[in-house]
């Protein structure tokens, strides 16, 4: 069977901050990767590893840990309290969609700006050191092929937080997306559309550029939802306690409304392999 190898980046609505654990039965057809072991596991909530720095592993966030120390500590972390990641339903519709199986990277971490995940970061670093990991291990598996390398992006908040400009967010998205072209052989860059953090116009400029990474480069990247934008307004979708967040609910939301459109896009473009 073919797995593509879909690696889910971002910051914390990517690494997960939901207010549950809504389910974490098995994806059938799907593996999620853990660089500590080097090896597949079924893929099912919560996702994600806490690695650190210094490549070791680090230990899960909780309410009741130091913020700033987990940040400095880890490179990479799993979904928060062990709640809900979109990660399982995305894979869920594009299996769906494309009778294809699903082998999932998550590298992701709260409090990022873009520049954290750019070639020359440590963020980077882990991001190819992963995937690239993962595609390796792929051949363990029995049965197993790796097909083509999808990049999810859920990201920006923290941008927005210290006001950057559409033009420079922009720019960024399209050295990021180059570099992971050449380093991890990326087929396609799709977009998870940021939702509202600030409620004022730095919002706007982070999402109008990623609006415009899919409108002007259509070759390169595929916008995926634009939901989280309007889910603001409606309450079961976000996370009661932490503003900006997403419920399970709302995770669930937007995984499975991108991999929906991911796998329709595969479905009428992939060579088949």
């Amino acid at each position: 069977m073919v797995y593509d190898i879909i690696v889910f980046g971002g910051q914390s609505n990517m690494q997960g901050q939901s207010d549950k654990l809504s389910e974490n039965e098995e994806v059938r057809g799907a593996f999620e990767y853990k660089m500590l072991t080097d090896s597949y596991e079924p893929l099912r909530n919560p996702v994600g590893e806490d690695i650190k720095y210094d490549g070791t592993g680090g230990y899960r966030y909780y309410d009741h840990i130091d913020a700033a120390k987990w940040l400095e500590d880890h490179a990479l972390g799993s979904a928060c309290y062990g709640h809900t990641n979109l990660v399982p339903e995305f894979c869920r519709a594009y299996i769906k969609e494309t009778g294809r199986g699903a082998a999932a990277v998550h590298a992701a971490k709260g409090s990022t700006e873009i520049e954290c995940w750019m070639k020359g970061s440590r963020g980077y670093e882990f991001i190819v050191k992963k995937t690239k990991s993962a595609v390796k291990a792929l051949a363990k598996i029995k049965d197993a092929s790796a097909g083509d390398v999808y990049f999810i992006w859920l990201q920006g908040e923290s941008d927005a937080i210290f006001s950057k400009a559409r033009e420079d967010y922009l720019k960024k998205l399209l050295v990021l997306d180059g570099d992971l072209r050449k380093d991890i052989g990326l087929s396609k860059f799709g977009i998870i559309e940021v939702g509202r953090f600030t409620n004022d116009r730095r919002d706007d400029e982070i999402i109008n550029a990623q609006k415009d990474a899919a409108e002007l480069y259509p070759d390169r990247f595929l916008m995926l939802t634009e939901s989280a934008g309007t889910m603001g307004n409606e309450p079961d979708m976000m996370h009661p306690l932490i503003g900006g967040h997403f419920s399970a609910k709302g995770l669930e939301r937007l995984g499975r409304e991108a991999g929906t459109k991911l796998g329709e896009f595969v479905k009428l473009n992939t060579s088949g392999k």
